[in-house]
């Protein structure tokens, strides 16, 4: 791209210089004749007269202008693909390297930080660092190519604009880095405000609304986009000085050169002609000067976006070790397990051991903060243990064995992650390819077969925002029934039953009850006592260990 813009530069300026002799030749009459290489070219080419030599130049000129024009339109629509490509193999490697980031990161950063990462910050790179670049360097070879014929054709003018443009536009820049730099600094650091305010005011609608918080949040959002509105006007304006500043610097020198020939020179007509060229050089420079300028504030104003793209890059390529297989068919075993959260030294998780056959359904019950998520987060390897291990038949769960175990395991949490799609869709995770037989086996099995008969679209049917027109109980087993169609040999469920009333907690148990008749492990986390009903052992947590075991009826008579 640069050697094109190298090539569109040069025809650009030669462009423009080539009309200088058709002007000549035409403002003096006779001029051809006189001149050996127009004369050359008259005589090789056999004109008989002036005015059709003049009229061949025009034509000429007007044809280079045409193919020069193509060409650089053709440069332009180049660069266009090949940024938007850019672009997109930036936003790809943003999402792949936010997309790797372990659990806990992933929750210290914010998803409004992220969102804006993966889709401001490339747009971002795009318009304010590669190309601003182009703009530069096409600028730069621009400049480089007319001061280079002045310093040929008249070095006074060249010492004259190196004397008045290099200190203004120096001055120029000193005047403008720090402030854009400080804006786009602060743009970064308001935009992901945005994105959280929207977030939370559209997924928050219901309650807002019936709290009377929609105008609060509103007005949230408005005072976040007052403050970016004002310093993206900051920032149009720091665009605007340069061409402003340095059409005055140049004026300046011309009414300075004008009044020192009419003053005190002893030749005022040679010195007008001087102030002519340098005020027809200055015409030409000023353009590319200011483009110049604004792309190198531009370029300051946008440096934040390269400590975006190199923060976190240790995940943009996470270490994947040679997968191993794992196979689950006798037991998963938590041996003396603990876990800690970072920078924190009490143990959340403090020895906990016990064994679970395959086919097992275990509860675990225990107040807010005994620990009870935290053990399934380290089952399902969003956290990994501190100390201790889990072992599924006798190996060891690792990040060798990571993809083999994600196979075998389901989760369905409180409010189960539902898209706004068909439910067909929302099981499958938008399989293009579906398997009818494990759709059949997991509607039959998460009790949806009836409710899934009665819609005229049936699995087709859109569910809403977040599952926005099923009732809850509908949601929590469109989850199970999602692992179900993976084929998961374990399955969590954490308080998923939690938020729903006696009848949807019903329609929810029911699914479960029907999982305890086949040979999936099942761990279950439950408030609701009822909820563990088919369970084979309920552990019961404080403090994060395991204080006692229970069996269900045993349980029930003593809360009794």
């Amino acid at each position: 791209m640069l050697l094109l813009l190298l090539l569109a530069s040069i025809l650009d300026v030669f462009g423009l210089a080539s009309l200088v002799p058709v002007i000549m030749a035409a403002s003096r009459p006779g001029s051809v004749l006189q001149n050996k290489y127009s004369l050359w070219l008259y005589n090789t080419l056999s004109f008989s007269t002036e005015k059709n030599f003049l009229i061949f130049l025009i034509i000429t000129v007007f044809i280079l202008f045409l193919i020069k024009n193509v060409f650089s339109t053709l440069i332009s629509y180049q660069q266009v693909k090949f940024t938007a490509h850019i672009a997109l193999t930036v936003i790809a490697s943003q999402f792949q390297k936010h997309i790797n980031l372990p659990y806990l990161r992933f929750n210290e950063v914010g998803s409004p930080k992220l969102m804006n990462s993966t889709l401001n910050v490339p747009n971002a790179f795009v318009n304010g660092i590669i190309r601003q670049l182009f703009i530069f360097f096409s600028e730069l070879i621009i400049v480089a190519l007319v001061i280079a014929g002045m310093l040929i054709y008249q070095p006074i003018l060249f010492v004259i604009l190196g004397v008045v443009l290099v200190p203004s536009m120096m001055l120029i820049y000193r005047l403008l880095r720090n402030r854009s730099q400080r804006v786009g600094v602060a743009l970064s650091e308001l935009r992901p405000f945005s994105y959280g305010a929207l977030v939370e005011s559209f997924i928050g609608f219901i309650e807002l609304r019936l709290a009377g918080k929609q105008r609060k949040f509103k007005q949230r959002l408005l005072n976040n986009q007052e403050e970016i509105q004002d310093l993206e006007a900051d920032a149009y304006l720091y665009s605007l000085i340069p061409q402003r500043l340095i059409e005055m610097v140049a004026i300046s020198a011309v009414v300075t050169i004008f009044l020192y020939s009419l003053l005190f020179a002893d030749n005022p007509a040679s010195l007008i002609t001087t102030i002519g060229l340098f005020a027809a050089a200055a015409y030409r420079l000023m353009p590319s000067m200011n483009r110049l300028l604004t792309a190198v504030v531009t370029l300051k104003q946008n440096q934040y976006v390269i400590d975006d793209l190199l923060s976190m890059r240790e995940y943009l390529q996470a270490p994947e070790p040679v997968q191993q297989p794992l196979e689950f068919k006798k037991s998963i075993s938590f041996n003396r397990v603990s876990f800690s959260f970072p920078g924190s030294e009490k143990p959340v998780l403090d020895n906990i051991s016990f064994m679970v056959n395959k086919g097992e359904k275990i509860g675990f019950i225990g107040s807010s903060g005994s620990g009870k998520t935290t053990l399934m987060n380290l089952l399902l390897r969003f956290y990994t243990e501190g100390k201790g291990s889990i072992k599924v038949d006798e190996a060891a769960l690792s990040p060798a064995n990571l993809a083999a175990w994600y196979e075998l395991v389901g989760y369905v949490k409180q409010d189960t992650f539902l898209m706004e799609a068909s439910i067909g869709d929302n099981i499958t995770l938008r399989d293009e390819q579906v398997d009818s037989e494990r759709m059949q086996y997991a509607l039959e099995q998460a009790s949806l077969m009836d409710f899934v008969a009665k819609l005229p679209e049936g699995l087709n049917t859109s569910i809403g925002e977040r599952g926005s027109r099923l009732s809850g109980g509908q949601r929590q087993r469109i989850g199970i029934a999602r692992a179900l169609y993976k084929q998961a040999e374990v399955l969590v469920l954490d308080e998923a039953t939690s938020a729903l009333d006696n009848e949807t907690e019903r329609e929810v148990s029911e699914a479960i009850s029907k999982l305890s008749h086949t040979n999936i492990t099942i761990f279950i986390i439950a408030h609701r006592l009822t909820t563990l009903r088919e369970c084979d052992r309920i552990y019961e947590l404080r403090n994060g260990q395991i204080v006692a075991e229970h069996q269900y009826e045993n349980l029930m008579r003593t809360l009794a």
